[in-house]
Order: structure tokens, then sequence, then C-alpha cells
């Protein structure tokens, strides 16, 4: 994947960095025999300061795990973005979603208040996701919590009362966080865990408005309804051309789809003037919507697991990144290395999946 330069040595000084803490912030000894008793955890930290849509929602299958073993406790997440931070504010066990403001160390009256958020309540267990992280790490130091636990990490600069061991169990992103349960010696699922928002019935009626207002425009009404989204980081990106193609060769198999292209303030124009188009800043509203469609369809984007998190039916098409990792979970969705089909095959597998029962 083609990374630009100012992205490459942002994260070689951020390397040197996090190396120079590692040596000189002296750690606690870390207790990795003792384990945390569940019935006694009731407020849990969950520090994951990413700006990723995507890698926001891999937190789900988590939440909701703890959310089933340990019933009684609230979750505070701690994140980067907070429109992603949105996403997740309304499953059932999260309480507060606490966002970190960009540019951070430029704005102190935003760094105290951020502070002063994160440090109010005393926690019983801060769970650092990503450790390694420096903006992580320096999060987890700043909360207040009686445990704090993350993975094994050879240059962790941070005290933490309780270590585990990842053993890679799960090929997922979403799901390797869950490796964490162990803390708790709660037995691990056996397979990847779906990702999944909790879309509330609400959200959908909303949704189901917007949905009914486009397809009402539509005469004769289409015998199946995709939505697509074009944009996606870097070379993860498919070009326009590419889905013009993809388009057409759809319309020779069945005239009556109608394609919903969803815009975003990098895709301001729908794809041609034959298309549909849709947008929502509610992103849990924009999940909804595409849950309503009979299929939704992408690259490797932040949008495509919110569909799959939203219950949609979907395809995934990679070209750069591993879909093991990041492809879509579920039997009714399909992951394609988009670098080994032309577009009139892409269309009939869109088609094949679109009338598959």
């Amino acid at each position: 994947m083609k990374i630009p330069l100012h992205i490459k040595l942002r994260r070689y000084l951020r390397s040197l960095l996090y190396n120079g803490l590692s040596i000189f912030i002296h750690k606690h000894k870390q207790d990795t025999n003792n384990y945390l008793d569940k019935n006694k955890i009731k407020k849990i930290v969950i520090i994951r300061p990413n700006y990723r849509i995507g890698n926001l929602i891999f937190l789900t299958p988590l939440i909701n795990q703890l959310n089933t073993e340990l019933p009684n406790t609230k979750i505070d997440l701690i994140i980067g973005m907070k429109l992603a931070g949105d996403i997740l504010k309304e499953l059932p066990n999260v309480e507060n979603v606490y966002s970190i403001p960009r540019k951070l160390l430029l704005n102190p009256v935003a760094l105290f208040k951020f502070i002063h958020n994160i440090r109010k309540t005393n926690y019983d267990l801060a769970l650092n996701i990503t450790p390694g992280s420096i903006s992580s790490e320096l999060t987890t130091l700043l909360v207040s919590a009686k445990n704090k636990a993350s993975f094994e990490h050879k240059k962790s600069f941070i005290p933490l009362t309780h270590t585990i061991k990842q053993e890679r169990l799960y090929t997922h992103a979403g799901s390797k966080p869950l490796e964490l349960l162990k803390l708790f010696q709660i037995q691990l699922p056996q397979e990847n865990i779906p990702l999944d928002i909790k879309l509330t019935q609400k959200e959908i009626q909303q949704a189901q408005k917007d949905f009914n207002f486009i397809i009402n425009q539509i005469h004769p009404k289409p015998s199946y309804v995709i939505s697509l989204f074009r944009n996606a980081r870097f070379d993860k990106k498919i070009e326009d051309s590419w889905w013009e193609n993809w388009y057409q060769e759809l319309l020779k198999l069945d005239n009556s789809i109608a394609v919903i292209d969803i815009l975003s303030p990098d895709i301001p124009h729908k794809l041609n003037d034959t298309m549909l188009s849709y947008q929502n800043k509610n992103l849990r509203v924009l999940g909804a919507f595409f849950h309503l469609c009979d299929l939704y369809i992408s690259a490797d984007t932040g949008p495509l697991h919110l569909a799959t998190a939203s219950k949609a039916k979907a395809i995934a098409l990679f070209n750069q990144t591993n879909p093991l990792t990041f492809g879509t979970l579920g039997s009714d969705n399909l992951t394609v290395d988009v670098t080994k089909y032309t577009p009139k095959e892409i269309a009939l597998l869109t088609y094949k999946q679109l009338i598959k029962k």
C-alpha cells in the first residue's frame, strides 16, 4: 500500500519517542499470575485512541462479550474520532465515550478538559487494547484505575497490574481483543464473533423513512437495491472507471436494479446521473440504511465494517489488505480479491449474491 511520506515520517518519530519512553520510565512489576474477580469489576474503561471508523467498530465483539459475561458492569471508552465514538455510545453497557481532540497539545484548554474528564472516575479496570501505541499508553497512564491491563509488549513503558500473553487465537482484527477476557478466566469463544453495533428500532425507523423517500421516486419499483461506497484510504480505493464498468455490466444482468451511491465529504457527487444518492452524518442511521438495502458493496473501508456491524448483507472488494484480518464475517457476506476479477465478473458475483436466499 502506498503510504504518503508525511505519514511515514510521523510513524518514525512516534517510534523514536516510544522507544525512549520505554527506556526511561520505570515500570512496576506486572502480575501475570493472578486473575480478576469479574464480580468485583463494576466499571471498566477501554482505551483505543484511534481515528479510524473500522478500528473502533472492531471493539464491538469485546464490548458485547463483556456485556454477556459481566452484565452489571458499565464501560467507558476513550477513543480518537468523536464521530466514530458516536457509533459505540448506544451499546447497552456503554456509559460514556471520551474522544481525544486532534492537535491536543496546541490547545491547552481542550487538553485540560480531556484530562479532567478521563480522571474524574475511579475505574476498577483500565484495558489498553493496543500496547505499543504512544497515545494508548499515555492515556492509560493518565486514567485512575485500581487495575490496569493489556497484552504483553516488550517495550511497554506503563505500569500495569496485569498482562496477558496474546496467543493469536483469532484471525479477524475484531476478535483479537477477545483474548483479554482471559483476565477473568472466562472461556473464550471458539470462533470469530461478528461485529454488531446493536441498532435500535428507532434508528431503523429513521433510516426506513429515508429509504422509502428514495425508492418511491423510482417507477417501476426496483427489483433489488444496492448501496455503494466508492471511497477508501490510499491504494485500497477502486477507481471510478472500474465502478462504472461494474455498474453497466450489472444492469445488463438486470436493468431494474437500483444502485444508491453513498456520498461523503470526499465523494460529494454520485458516479453518474442514473444512480441514486444518499448521505447521513449520523453513522448509526447510515448503518441502518445499509441494513435496509438488499446488498452493500465497497472496498475495504470504514463504512464496510459499519455495514456488516449493522447486519447488512455485504460484498467486500479487497486489493491491498489481508481479507482474513479485515474481511467480512458471516455466511451472508462475501469477501473477494478484486485484483483477480474483471468488473464483469464482479457484476456477476454481485447478482448471484443478490438472488441468493
